[in-house]
């Protein structure tokens, strides 16, 4: 690298971009909370020096070895952002820019380079990711392979209710929006919590794979939520992710492999908790065929899986409850108590 490179940002840096741009190019610098275009000068000791800004998502094939002509070193080069000029720059040590100039990156002594070096960073990428977990047995796993990746990701443990654990995530996040991790949930390889442009007032859910059954639907999968709405969910409905919005949108992506299966009881646990759901139709705005054929599979498929045959029984003793309490809501709301469903999975 001929220039110094700086990474800079008018706000928090996302400490996971930061990690990945440093892990590419070692000899880049970090700068927060720039107020003027001095800040990052003086700060430079190479003739000419480029500047990254953190809402730009830098190219695979793109590595800094440009070199500016000496006959245009007086010029700020600007490189192509998707397809506009508006991305990386190269400046000379000698420029001088005015506030306005700097603060819309609008620059009068510029030259545009026609070569792609970025592209406008998702939206989604600029917003907290938020693990929950409650005494799964793999969640620590979980935890550490999501935050070895994401290192900007916060955990809540151990809050009791569904509901209330989401209300204390979304308090817990400072973004218009959050995502949402299950203590059980392995993340795929290629999802990168960067969806673009999302609704800010719908839930969004990603699909998930089922280890069992082999489903792929919303059930575990990770969510995108709206986070006053969440803080000021409706806490007298039994399914949490419609509690918070009457505007939903599944995505036709799967985040992750739902590993419930670890242990007879949790297993059971999350079996019978989604057929009560399937089977009483509480969940709104669900498709009836769909339902009977996700309720079918939890109830007959993959006994040859581990704890298959626990998940296969909780997905029946789920679905006779659902339809015996389907008008009933304060008994559709206990399989959200974890101390209740013990006592039926140790009473059975």
């Amino acid at each position: 690298m001929i220039y110094d490179l700086f990474y800079v940002s008018e706000g928090a840096i996302l400490q996971d971009d930061w990690q990945l741009f440093k892990s590419r190019f070692p000899n880049a610098q970090k700068i927060e909370n720039i107020s003027s275009f001095k800040d990052i000068k003086s700060k430079a000791f190479t003739k000419m020096f480029w500047v990254v800004w953190d809402d730009l998502q830098v190219r695979e094939d793109f590595d800094f070895s440009y070199r500016s002509t000496q006959w245009d070193t007086q010029y700020v080069h600007v490189f192509k952002n998707g397809n506009h000029f508006n991305g990386v720059c190269l400046f000379p040590k000698t420029t001088v820019l005015s506030d306005k100039e700097f603060k819309f990156r609008f620059y009068i002594n510029k030259k545009e380079i026609d070569i792609t070096a970025s592209d406008p960073k998702k939206q989604g990428s600029n917003f907290d990711i938020i693990f929950i977990s409650y005494h799964e047995p793999n969640a620590d796993k979980n935890w550490q392979a999501l935050k070895s990746r994401f290192p900007r990701a916060q955990r809540v443990s151990n809050v009791r209710g569904i509901h209330q654990a989401h209300i204390e995530a979304a308090k817990l996040a400072k973004s218009e929006m959050f995502w949402v991790v299950d203590g059980d949930a392995e993340i795929v390889e290629g999802f990168n919590f960067d969806y673009d442009d999302p609704e800010k007032h719908t839930v969004h859910v990603w699909r998930s794979r089922n280890p069992i059954n082999d489903l792929e639907y919303g059930y575990g999968g990770v969510k995108l939520l709206p986070t006053q709405m969440t803080i000021d969910m409706d806490m007298s409905k039994p399914d949490m992710t419609t509690s918070i919005s009457n505007q939903f949108k599944p995505v036709d992506q799967v985040s992750n492999i739902t590993a419930f299966n670890t242990d007879p009881f949790n297993t059971w646990k999350s079996a019978f908790r989604e057929c009560v759901k399937l089977a009483s139709k509480i969940i709104d705005r669900q498709d009836d065929s769909d339902t009977e054929q996700r309720l079918n599979s939890w109830c007959t498929e993959g006994l040859e899986k581990p704890y298959g045959g626990d998940a296969i029984r909780g997905a029946n003793e789920g679905k006779y409850y659902g339809i015996k309490n389907r008008n009933d809501i304060a008994a559709l709301k206990l399989i959200n108590n974890f101390d209740w469903l013990r006592e039926q999975f140790d009473g059975r």
